[in-house]
This record gives C-alpha cells, structure tokens and sequence, in this order.
C-alpha cells in the first residue's frame, strides 16, 4: 500500500514492518490506524478549509485508516 502523503506513507510503513508473530501485533495494528485517521482527518478539513480539531469529541473508526484514500 502507498499513500501520497509522508505522515501516513510512514505509519504504513511502521504497518509493514511489524512482525506477524508478534502478541502485540493486533494492539499496534489499532494504534497505527487510530493515527492514520487521525491524519486523514486533517487532510479532509484542510481540503474542506475547515479546522481540524482533536477535542471535538467525534470517535474514530480504525478500519477508515485502511480504506482506499481515494475511497474516502
């Protein structure tokens, strides 16, 4: 998987990078597609000219981080 954007470009990398065997993996996994919706969020508000803001209380659904970026 490849994005255009650095910030998530790396955390899909981090995602590449973890090790299958790991009993961790599933934890990290949520943690990275937290973040990765985090970032898509603030490309969408900046594309909108709107602010993003993290206290605005709206919950993040991890499996948007994995979606298709075109697809959101």
């Amino acid at each position: 998987m490849h994005s255009k954007h650095p910030k998530i470009q790396k955390l899909m990398d981090e995602v590449q990078s973890l090790d299958p065997k790991d009993s961790e993996m599933e934890s990290k996994l949520q943690i990275i597609a937290k973040k990765i919706a985090i970032e898509q969020r603030k490309i969408k508000a900046r594309a909108e000219g709107t602010q993003y803001n993290e206290n605005d209380g709206v919950l993040i659904d991890p499996s948007e981080a994995f979606a298709c970026e075109g697809c959101q």
